[in-house]
């Protein structure tokens, strides 16, 4: 039984969470009226399939209910001064409308209703009797704004600001018998209410994206719950461009930004009329290149060895990274940048040429470094190389013995006398033989 309670509860809760607010308003609709003058209140709400009674409230406390939306209060008298608020079936609480019955011979007669940006803001000046003023003069915060070269006895403005909030009267010259009698109202205070709130401008991420990542904006303002039927208008700007609107949505995307999208972004909101329109603040964002990383070297031959005099090859690469990148070289314990592209070679290498190399990479934001790798360079003046260069020599040195000897042979076949028998090179003379 308690679950079950609970769960009514629960439903009636959420009902009314949903439930729209009713609407109250006053006809005629002017909070000040005069004694023994008639008003009828009306409540505004959903419709609802069954005919149900409607709760009228003055002062916070239950005044009756009626089986229409309307309640009229006939030859107002004193009693009937105050708040009064209803509440419709489906609905929830409406907004409160005031009701003032004066005794006074001059009053000004403002909107009993909520008067928001944009709408019509009207008034009057009335005398008990109908038809005995003159000289009607309307006045704001003691400043005279009755429009020139006018005696009318109503004021409106079209389209109300906030800047018209302020305090009312009006003054006029009443006949009094024979004569004329200068006299003023009542100050009343009228404020303008805020139709939504001035948008900020939200970015779902970071102020700071990546290149080439999704920018989100959302233009946020919140609409007044007593014009829950108000539609409205969303412009995205970027620089002072209009990017996306007008439009219902308040979402803007970027699915992949670049650099060129750096700059100050806002929103507008408005009314589908225009006849109300709020920018939010700028808010700057700036496009960042993706960092370098997973800079690694390789070197020809492998290992950094290299023999003295022939070429060594370096080349510099990045896993990730944006943008144009630039290239450095570097050898520990000097200053000097030996290079500036992605590869760099020594065509013929030297002892002085030995010792650690490093790169480094980057898009313009902080560098990053690669690991060093070890060049060694063996020289020609080692005991290994010694060797070699000897035996070459001496075959050298063999080749060329050989080939002298040859010549000297042919040279010497080819000078001795016909008949006379030539003696080989291998073949030893005779002792005692003819010469």
């Amino acid at each position: 039984m308690a679950v079950s309670r609970a769960l009514l509860l629960l439903a009636q809760a959420l009902s009314l969470a949903v439930a729209e607010m009713a609407l109250l308003t006053m006809d005629p609709p002017w909070s000040v009226i005069f004694q023994g003058e008639s008003v009828t209140l009306r409540c505004q709400g959903p419709p609802v399939h069954k005919q149900q009674p409607t709760a009228w409230y003055h002062n916070g406390k239950l005044l009756e209910h009626t089986e229409t939306n309307t309640y009229r209060i006939q030859n107002a008298r004193y009693k009937q001064n105050g708040r009064y608020e209803c509440q419709s079936p489906g609905s929830t609480s409406s907004n409160s409308v005031t009701l003032s019955v004066s005794y006074d011979l001059l009053i000004l007669q403002v909107p009993s209703h909520a008067v928001f940006e944009g709408e019509l803001l009207q008034m009057q000046c009335r005398g008990w009797k109908v038809g005995s003023l003159a000289a009607v003069r309307f006045y704001r915060d003691g400043a005279d704004i009755t429009k020139p070269y006018t005696s009318a006895m109503q004021l409106s403005i079209p389209q109300a600001k906030a800047h018209h909030s302020g305090r009312y009267h009006c003054s006029a010259d009443m006949h009094s018998y024979l004569s004329l009698k200068r006299r003023e109202s009542q100050g009343l205070y009228i404020s303008i209410k805020e139709l939504f709130t001035s948008p900020v401008l939200s970015v779902a991420s970071s102020a700071e994206p990546l290149e080439g990542s999704p920018l989100n904006l959302s233009c946020i303002t919140q609409l007044s719950p007593y014009r829950p039927h108000t539609v409205l208008w969303y412009l995205f700007y970027g620089n002072s461009t209009v990017l996306q609107g007008p439009v219902t949505s308040s979402e803007y995307q970027v699915p992949a930004v670049g650099l060129m999208d750096t700059g100050f972004y806002s929103c507008a909101v408005r009314t589908e009329s225009s006849n109300v329109q709020k920018w939010s603040p700028r808010v700057p964002i700036t496009i960042k290149r993706v960092p370098i990383s997973g800079v690694s070297l390789e070197v020809w031959p492998q290992e950094g060895q290299v023999m003295e005099g022939h070429r060594l090859v370096l080349h510099c690469s990045v896993a990730t990274g944006t943008g144009s990148i630039s290239f450095s070289w570097h050898r520990e314990g000097s200053a000097e940048v030996l290079g500036r592209d992605s590869r760099y070679e020594i065509p013929s290498t030297q002892q002085s040429d030995n010792g650690q190399y490093y790169c480094m990479a980057s898009n313009g934001d902080s560098p990053a470094r690669s690991l060093k790798v070890q060049v060694t360079v063996v020289g020609v003046s080692s005991p290994f190389c010694s060797r070699v260069r000897a035996l070459l020599l001496l075959a050298a040195l063999g080749t060329l013995l050989l080939e002298v000897m040859v010549v000297h042979v042919l040279t010497a076949g080819s000078r001795a006398p016909k008949g006379t028998k030539q003696q080989t090179l291998m073949e030893p003379f005779a002792p005692g033989g003819d010469v």
